[in-house]
């Protein structure tokens, strides 16, 4: 930015200034005037001045740490001080006294809380950090003074330490070039054809009407392989080409302009392939913002309407579904992969990697996004904080499979601090949209009161928006649970957890970040005469579990009203709903054959009949909320019909394992749910139900933490849009 130093430049110009009270030469020789031997003289000589020059560079280090932390400090505040939202107020010629003082406010306000969080052990001692003259300059000026701990035996009791940065010589410098835009690029070159284009790494330019067309893979590095960008963006082609999609040709829209960007390109007869595109950059120390726009182009039914991003390779390396829309490309994985990148400059040329099938080696090294697959146009933000400034690739390249038919880019934007306008709201539901219903009526049984030879493998539900209804539900220990066909709470079939041992059912649930609702019905088979009210609650101590689980008595059959023979411990109807990250839990395997025995797979990735992370893992006594299988909801008993409802928070697009088990008492009874349904609330930009939401453990990185690479960190999977 205009007039503002770099790091170099500032720890040049402001080094630590010490400054002597004392003399050590006056005091040493004083010791050397002690006439008890000339070995005590040098040996005590050589012990102080060791522990002089020990302590003193003890001290120098923590000066300098403390100070490097400074300039960081006004570094940032000199980027925040120049963002185009923030200077625009004072720069306007109108802009009055109330816009100057609101705007000294806002950057000291920024550098206090950027001071804060860098937990400094000194205090900032600058009255007014940042400086600005009407018009004119703008300055960060941040001072202190660092206790010493060992250069105190020559006096030298404080370090004074100033860090200093210049953001402007003058507002104009700022505002007659305010784009906050290092990197643009839409797609929109001029088109030859109204349909299709193939840039060639060479330059050389294919129209769609061209037919078929040779194109030479390039498997190294050349900053000569060129293409073009329609901001004048220069990007480094590796692989076979750039291939520019009139809307017309694959989506009906595009997020901007008429052309978007498919990176797995073809040549007209579907062998081309994957292809990288690299442009280089100049960071300054600062953050900044990474948008794009990604779309699926090939068809993912059992995904649809959603997406699948991540920041890490693990966080979208579940995805490998084959159920592909087209006949030409079955059975393939991860078409549409797009992966990004961001690497320091190593000899005017990217790192490479191999994509995911190993059949060609393309740009970029630091993974900082993934997206695999998205049924509609969705926009992704990365965070960027350079803690080394200098040149840096940026690179996309299409990392699924190699054969000509991939994701689409749009819109690339790369912006100091965040880009201007809205980010688009990702969520793929409405609000309050249905998702998933099972009334358990279907199959249908036959049997008073019950039939014990229920199938869930064959209990599909119904949705509206998932194809993977057609997946019923894993019924373990072994797949077999009783059907009762009259005294449910809703309709004529519902099923029971517990009989013989206690069981549970589980299903897949795809769902991306955002609030949903999990509701069911709640019955007891074994009532008490004892007993009264309901014992239902989001936890155990909440539901009195325990005083259940304490207390016996002659039990009744609800439906028949037949006393059951001896005494029943009271918690025998104990059911609780879990939700469990599908990488985190065991999950019981689907398509068992009636009666078979549930296997499990585990996360280590190990198949066995004993779950290694049990789905319905619980102490009664002692429940952990922080478990990686948290429970949502818990009834223990209710002689009539209960409408249970709790609320999620997803923060990682995943498939997600609903479980409802039986937790009580190991016997022939057990709680008896009907009607499971799962609902969309909103998306996580929206904090409607975090109070009363269970956050649903993910695998590392969590969201919002920091990812380090060498000379920038980022923050991975954002659940909040950048601040402006």
């Amino acid at each position: 930015m205009p007039g503002l130093r770099s790091l170099d430049e500032i720890e040049s110009q402001e080094e630590p200034r010490l400054k002597f009270n004392a003399n050590p030469v006056k005091w040493l020789s004083n010791f050397g005037a002690d006439e008890r031997g000339n070995v005590a003289v040098l040996f005590g000589i050589a012990v102080v001045m060791i522990f002089v020059a020990i302590g003193a560079g003890l001290d120098l280090a923590r000066a300098y740490q403390t100070r490097q932390k400074l300039v960081e400090v006004a570094m940032l505040a000199c980027q925040f001080a120049t963002r185009p939202t923030i200077v625009a107020p004072v720069a306007a010629s109108n802009a009055g006294t109330v816009q100057q003082t609101d705007y000294v406010s806002g950057v000291t306000s920024y550098i206090n809380t950027s001071l804060r969080s860098q937990k400094l052990d000194v205090t900032q001692t600058t009255i007014a950090p940042f400086t600005y003259t009407p018009g004119g300059t703008s300055q960060v000026t941040l001072t202190a003074t660092m206790p010493t701990a060992f250069m105190q035996i020559v006096n030298i009791n404080s370090i004074p330490l100033k860090a200093t940065a210049s953001c402007f010589t003058t507002v104009a410098e700022v505002t007659s070039n305010n784009s906050p835009y290092v990197v643009q690029e839409g797609f929109e070159t001029a088109a030859v054809s109204s349909n299709m284009d193939w840039y060639l790494p060479s330059g050389v330019v294919y129209p769609w009407s061209n037919g078929v067309v040779t194109i030479p893979k390039v498997t190294t590095f050349n900053t000569g392989n060129i293409y073009t960008g329609s901001d004048g963006v220069k990007w480094v082609v590796m692989g076979y080409c750039v291939e520019t999609d009139h809307t017309g040709r694959n989506n009906a829209t595009s997020p901007q302009g008429n052309y978007t960007a498919e990176l797995d390109c073809d040549n007209g007869s579907g062998t081309a392939g994957d292809s990288s595109i690299s442009t280089k950059i100049y960071l300054n120390v600062g953050e900044y913002e990474l948008r794009y726009y990604f779309r699926g182009r090939v068809d993912y039914p059992d995904y649809d309407p959603e997406y699948i991003c991540g920041t890490q390779s693990s966080d979208v390396s579940w995805a490998t579904d084959t159920n592909v829309n087209s006949g030409s490309i079955a059975n393939n994985a991860k078409n549409n992969q797009i992966d990004v990148f961001l690497d320091p400059d190593n000899n005017n040329s990217a790192p490479t990697h191999l994509i995911n099938d190993e059949t060609m080696s393309l740009a970029g090294s630091n993974l900082i996004d993934s997206c695999v697959y998205s049924y509609n146009w969705i926009q992704r933000s990365v965070r960027i904080y350079v803690t080394t400034a200098g040149y840096y690739w940026l690179s996309f390249a299409a990392d699924g499979t190699n054969n000509s038919y991939g994701g689409q880019l749009d819109e690339i934007q790369l912006c100091i601090a965040t880009c201007p306008g809205s980010l688009q709201d990702n969520f793929p539901f409405t609000s309050n949209e249905a998702l998933f219903e099972d009334t358990f009526e279907s199959p249908t049984y036959s049997g008073s009161p019950y039939n014990t030879n229920g199938n869930m493998n064959n209990s599909y539900g119904a949705s509206d928006v998932w194809d993977e209804e057609e997946v019923g539900w894993a019924n373990a220990p072994t797949n077999q649970i009783p059907y009762w066909t009259s005294g449910c709470p809703q309709g004529s079939q519902c099923v029971e957890l517990g009989w013989n041992a206690n069981s549970l059912i589980g299903r897949p649930i795809l769902l991306d970040p955002g609030y949903y609702k999990v509701q069911y019905d709640y019955v007891s088979e074994v009532t008490f005469s004892t007993l009264s009210g309901v014992y239902c609650g989001s936890t155990p101590s909440a539901a009195n579990i325990a005083m259940l689980s304490a207390n016996s008595g002659t039990g009744k059959d609800r439906v028949s009203g037949v006393n059951h023979s001896g005494t029943i411990v009271n918690d025998t109807n104990t059911v609780g709903v879990f939700m469990s990250h599908a990488q985190m839990a065991s999950t019981p395997n689907t398509g068992n054959a009636l009666g078979s025995t549930t296997t499990y797979t585990n996360p280590d990735g190990t198949t066995s009949t004993t779950p290694t992370v049990a789905p319905n893992g619980i102490s009664l006594t002692s429940y952990n909320s922080a478990q990686v299988n948290p429970l949502l909801d818990i009834c223990g008993y209710a002689a009539s019909a209960q409408y249970r409802t709790a609320y999620v928070f997803i923060q990682k697009p995943a498939y997600y394992w609903l479980t409802l088990s039986a937790l009580g008492t190991s016997d022939a009874f057990g709680g008896q749910i009907d009607d499971v349904k799962i609902t969309a609330l909103t998306s996580p930009y929206y904090s409607t139900y975090a109070s009363s939401a269970v956050t649903i453990p993910v695998p590392s990185p969590q969201s919002s933490s920091q990812v380090s690479f060498s000379g920038f960190y980022i923050v991975a999977d954002p659940l909040a849009p950048p601040a402006p």
